[in-house]
């Protein structure tokens, strides 16, 4: 089935909307909205507990951190969590666009909690409207101001969108719940790797070691993996122990060898690139900065 035809901004550009009376008087209210390619993005800083964020992933892969949890998110996924703190987002693979919108309103938290997971993260198809309404509330929004159409009718428009968005995700998620309610929760063979090299990060953790573990051959497994997180599993690792090594530089006095030693790496040269090369800071500068 050939993808549907979709026209995206020319250029990426994000902006806040200054509030007004009008806008107001409506169920949901843009306060911040963009289409970025971004190798970082860090939102929830100056928001506060009643704005939600509404975040397309478009292509690439990106690390995803809120409260010292890291996820992994593919193409395709929506991010829907409260901005009551900060949102991290990394870019793992060579490039990553997205849309993404914060909203507040008399109607957001209620819609919200309507459809809010576990882990903030719901996978979209990319034939599905949740897309379309996407790309249609960001050309609405950032012609706003334009004398084509009064005011009243572009925020109508933008609630009509929003509406759209949170009936279609909301759909989503509940067809995933009824769909966990009839089958029994599985453990993948991705799930089970990444699982064991959580509990055994600090060894010397190879990749046959892994392997052997889900009781795959190397070459299948690697292909799977890298299919499924959009990185390898030597770069997971790698990513994992760094995040691992950030928490205690901010939170011990341990030494830069001690912690290169206790996330698992074999020594402390190794540890120097790999962190600088992740974090574009040493592990030094990390610690003054946090």
């Amino acid at each position: 089935m050939p993808s549907p035809k979709r026209f995206f901004p020319l250029e990426y550009d994000s902006f806040r909307l200054p509030g007004n009376p009008l806008a107001e008087s409506f169920p949901f209210v843009i306060r911040e909205c963009g289409y970025c390619q971004e190798r970082k993005l860090v939102l929830g800083t100056t928001n506060n507990f009643n704005q939600y964020l509404l975040l397309y992933s478009l292509e690439g892969t990106v690390r995803y951190s809120k409260n010292k949890n890291t996820q992994y998110i593919q193409p395709h996924t929506v991010v829907t969590t409260a901005c009551n703190t900060t949102l991290t987002f990394t870019r793992v693979t060579k490039e990553w666009k997205f849309y993404y919108f914060i909203i507040d309103g008399s109607h957001a938290k209620l819609f919200y909690n309507m459809i809010r997971t576990q882990n903030n993260l719901i996978l979209s198809n990319p034939f599905s409207a949740v897309l379309d309404a996407f790309i249609e509330l960001y050309n609405i929004t950032s012609n706003i101001g334009s004398e084509e159409k009064s005011g009243a009718w572009n925020y109508m428009h933008i609630n009509q969108q929003l509406q759209t968005i949170f009936t279609a995700l909301y759909d989503i998620s509940y067809d995933i719940a009824e769909i966990k309610e009839l089958t029994p929760a599985q453990e993948t063979s991705v799930n089970t790797a990444l699982k064991y090299i959580s509990e055994n990060y600090k060894e010397d953790l190879s990749i046959d070691a892994i392997c052997n573990k889900i009781g795959f051959s190397k070459y299948y497994f690697c292909k799977l993996f890298k299919q499924q997180m959009g990185v390898t599993i030597h770069q997971y690792v790698n990513d994992f122990r760094i995040n691992k090594a950030k928490e205690l530089l901010a939170y011990t006095k341990l030494s830069v060898n001690s912690i290169s030693s206790n996330v698992g790496f074999k020594s402390t040269l190794t540890f120097l690139r790999a962190f600088e090369r992740s974090v574009h800071m040493t592990p030094s500068e990390y610690r003054d900065y946090y």
